[in-house]
C-alpha cells in the first residue's frame, strides 16, 4: 500500500523492508493470527470458523498508493492509528539507522520513500469499506512487477524474506538465513558443523533462536542474547521464522486484519502506536453490483471519499510533532532539515511524549476539511 521502492510492510517489498519485518518478528515472537481466536488453520479453511469474527460492519479506511493507482482489487488499507504509525515510522526507523548505519534494518533506502519528497505525486485514499466480519489472517499485497505499479497485484500469504536458498532442513524447522548479516552479542557457543542445514538443526535442538553459520570455517554460533548487523558474505545470520502461514482459497477470499501494537510490541519504532492492517484479496471483493453473499464475495467498496496528496498529510503529522517541543526543533543548525540527525532526536523524543489522541489528531483533520489553515487537506 506505501509509496515506493523503498517503502515498507503495507506496499511493494524490497529486501530491505523485508529485513526489517522479519527482524521485529525473530527479535519477539512470531505472530499467529488465529492465537486466542478458537480457531486454527484447519478448521477456518474448512469454513468452521473466522479469527475475532464481528458483525458485518462498515469501515472507513484508508490506502497509500503510487498517483494513478486508484483500485481496491489485491491491496492493503489501513485505519487512522494503523497509517499514521507507518508515517510516524519512517522518521523514527531513520533516526535508528543514522544512530546504527550497519544495523539489519538499514540495507538500502528503507527508511525513506517518496512521500517524503516535494515533488511526489503519491496519493492518500479514503475509503467506506463494508466487510462480512469473517476475518481472515492479513496478506501481503503488492504489484507482480514492482517496477510497474499500474500493472496486476496479487496477496501472498508470506514475505519469503530470505536473500538466499534456504536448505530444506531449514525450512523443516522453521528457520531461515541471510547472507551478508549475524547476529553480535554475548553468551555464545560455538561448534563445527557440516553446513548451514546442520546449524538449522543444531540451534533447534538446544532451543536458540539465533545463531550465526560461517561457511569459511563451518562453524555454527549459537546466542543467547544479541543485535543484528552487517558482516561479510560468508556470515549467515539466522532465526526462527515461526509456522508455515495458513494457505488455502478461503484465505484468498476473506479480508484480512492485523493487529499492529501485537505484532510490533517488542519493536516500537515500526508501528509506534500500533493500530490495524486489513488486506483485501480480489477473490473476496463484490463487484458489478454484488452485495456481501452473493457469489460467495466478503467484502466491497461502499464509497471513494476523498483523495488528497500524500505530502499534505506527511507535512501535517510533522508540523504537530514540531510543536510539541519547538524549542529542540529551532536548536537545530537546521530546523526544516528532517534527514538530520538533530532533527530526527527531537522528532523521536517528541513522539515518546505525545498520546495516540495528539499523534493521529492530524490524519483525521485531514479529511474534514479541504482548508489548510484548519488541518485539511484539499481534494484533488
Amino acid at each position: 500500500e506505501e509509496p515506493n521502492m523503498a517503502s515498507s510492510v503495507k506496499y511493494v517489498y524490497p529486501i530491505a523492508f523485508v529485513l526489517v519485518a522479519f527482524a521485529a518478528c525473530a527479535l519477539g515472537q512470531h505472530e499467529d493470527p488465529f492465537a486466542g481466536s478458537n480457531c486454527t488453520c484447519d478448521t477456518f479453511c474448512n469454513y468452521e470458523c473466522s479469527i475475532f469474527p464481528e458483525p458485518r460492519q462498515n469501515l472507513t479506511l484508508f490506502r497509500m498508493t503510487p498517483n494513478g493507482v486508484l483500485d481496491m482489487h489485491n491491496k492493503d488499507t489501513g485505519d487512522v492509528t494503523g497509517d499514521t504509525s507507518f508515517v510516524l515510522s519512517r522518521r523514527l526507523q531513520y533516526y535508528e539507522c543514522l544512530k546504527d548505519p550497519s544495523s539489519f534494518s538499514c540495507n538500502g533506502a528503507m527508511t525513506k520513500f517518496n512521500g517524503d519528497e516535494k515533488n511526489s505525486t503519491d496519493k492518500i485514499i479514503s475509503f467506506d469499506i463494508e466487510v462480512d466480519g469473517n476475518w481472515g489472517p492479513y496478506l501481503y499485497c503488492n504489484p507482480v512487477n514492482s517496477s510497474n505499479p499500474k500493472g496486476p497485484w496479487a496477496c501472498t500469504v508470506e514475505l519469503s524474506p530470505s536473500n538466499i536458498p534456504v536448505p530444506p532442513q531449514c525450512k523443516a524447522l522453521n528457520m531461515t538465513a541471510f547472507s551478508g548479516y549475524c547476529w553480535k552479542g554475548f553468551e555464545s557457543s560455538k561448534q563445527k558443523v557440516s553446513g548451514l542445514g546442520d546449524c538449522c538443526a543444531l540451534a533447534h535442538s538446544q532451543n536458540k533462536f539465533r545463531w550465526n553459520y560461517d561457511s569459511d570455517t563451518q562453524e555454527c554460533e549459537l546466542f543467547n542474547f544479541g543485535y543484528y548487523a552487517q558482516c561479510p558474505k560468508n556470515i549467515y545470520l539466522g532465526a526462527e521464522t515461526g509456522p508455515t502461514p495458513c494457505n488455502c482459497s478461503r484465505v484468498h477470499q476473506t479480508m484480512g486484519r492485523e493487529n499492529l501494537t501485537k505484532i510490533y510490541s517488542n519493536h516500537k519504532s515500526v508501528a509506534p502506536i500500533g493500530g490495524e492492517w486489513y488486506s483485501h484479496p480480489e477473490g473476496g471483493q463484490c463487484q458489478n453490483g454484488a452485495q456481501i453473499g452473493d457469489y460467495n464475495c466478503t467484502w466491497r467498496v461502499v464509497s471513494t471519499n476523498k483523495i488528497i496528496n500524500a505530502t499534505c498529510m506527511y507535512n501535517a503529522i510533522d508540523n504537530v510533532v514540531e510543536q510539541e517541543d519547538p524549542s529542540c526543533f529551532n536548536a537545530c543548525p537546521q530546523p526544516k532539515n528532517v534527514t538530520s540527525e538533530c532533527y530526527l532526536e527531537c522528532y523521536n523524543s517528541a513522539t515518546e511524549r505525545m498520546t495516540k489522541e495528539q499523534l493521529t489528531k492530524p490524519w483525521i483533520q485531514a479529511w474534514q476539511s479541504n482548508d489548510p489553515t484548519q488541518g485539511g487537506c484539499p481534494s484533488v
